[in-house]
């Protein structure tokens, strides 16, 4: 053997697993193909130039597959700026809502009337507490907005997504024939290396060092890619799952602050006969209008002054406080769905 010949790396042939994995009727057909193409070299001789140039087209095995992967990696890279803004959105509008939450907690003694030197008695905490949601309201308008907004982004990304992974299942099912193809031509070549080596010992040297060769080599470049692109492709999975997490975190924590403020309004109106109207948030001024209404209609209720120490005061403020307990736990939840989805890749 000369010492420029090369000898082929070893056989690297494992199975395509999973749903790109080839049915039997596709591989045997590819099967077929490379036997014929494979044939082709026993008619030539060595240095016919048509020998060469069967070489070099198995070079070029699976080449679309792996530039139209690349665009597509390329074109799944370039829309993670919409979704790290959406994340970062959201980060940022929790810590916002946290801030406000705890300006809206209760305190144990809500309802005890405090007193002035210690002897005079005044209206308890709970007649001065609503005035803080007015102060508030601005910045909770804007903390539903924005993750209203990012919600929005998440969707658009997840619809980006899923026309990836449209796009790209095709292309790694013919990567997987294509690999299929290297499989078989590997086979192949080895088998007529053999059968030449006492007749034309030239040409089955020939074969090995160049045919056998580039497909080893080709094969395993071609396995690499697949590696690559399934992992990419299980990324925009899970990726896609994150977000359909994460809009799901914000719809409770938008729908559960909604509804804290709801309570509000009718505890203000029970309470205090303070009419608490928060028409810059939506969804808020339509229901607890029809609360007060509501209120109104059972008995004039607004027009009566409920004693503090009453059973009804006593429901009125836990009721608040557990309306208030489900937006830190929503927002908690949405918290913990953030911080994975920015582990996301």
């Amino acid at each position: 053997m000369s010492s420029f010949e090369l000898e082929p790396p070893a056989p690297d042939i494992p199975a395509i697993q999973g749903e790109f994995a080839l049915d039997p009727k596709a591989n045997s057909r590819l099967k077929a193909v490379a036997r014929e193409f494979a044939g082709s070299f026993v008619s030539l001789d060595v240095n016919d130039p048509k020998f060469d140039r069967l070489i070099r087209q198995i070079s070029t095995i699976g080449s679309d597959e792996i530039r139209k992967l690349s665009e597509q990696a390329r074109l799944a890279l370039s829309r993670n700026n919409m979704r790290d803004l959406a994340v970062a959105t959201i980060n940022s509008e929790l810590a916002r809502l946290r801030l406000v939450l705890d300006r809206l907690m209760l305190g144990e003694h809500i309802l005890k009337p405090k007193k002035i030197l210690g002897i005079f008695k005044r209206y308890p905490p709970i007649v001065s507490y609503f005035d803080r949601y007015k102060s508030a309201e601005a910045e909770i308008e804007m903390a539903l907005l924005s993750m209203a907004e990012s919600r929005d982004m998440l969707s658009r990304d997840n619809f980006e997504i899923a026309g990836h992974r449209t796009a790209t299942r095709p292309l790694l099912i013919s990567l997987a024939e294509a690999i299929s193809m290297c499989g078989h031509l590997d086979e192949r070549f080895q088998k007529l290396s053999s059968q030449l080596d006492n007749r034309d010992p030239a040409k089955a040297q020939k074969l090995r060092s160049t045919a056998l060769f580039e497909v080893r080599q080709r094969h395993t470049d071609l396995l690499t890619q697949m590696a690559v692109s399934q992992q990419s492709f299980a990324i925009l999975s899970m990726m896609e799952t994150n977000n359909l997490d994460l809009i799901k975190g914000i719809d409770r924590a938008s729908s559960t602050t909604i509804a804290a403020l709801q309570t509000a309004v009718l505890a203000a109106k029970t309470l205090t006969g303070q009419t608490l109207v928060l028409d810059r948030i939506k969804g808020v001024r339509t229901a607890a209008g029809a609360l007060i209404d509501g209120l109104g209609h059972d008995g004039g209720s607004e027009k009566k002054q409920i004693d503090f120490n009453s059973n009804e005061a006593a429901r009125q403020v836990a009721s608040l406080r557990s309306a208030f307990a489900d937006v830190v736990s929503s927002v908690e939840s949405l918290e913990s769905q953030q911080r994975g989805a920015r582990g996301a890749i």
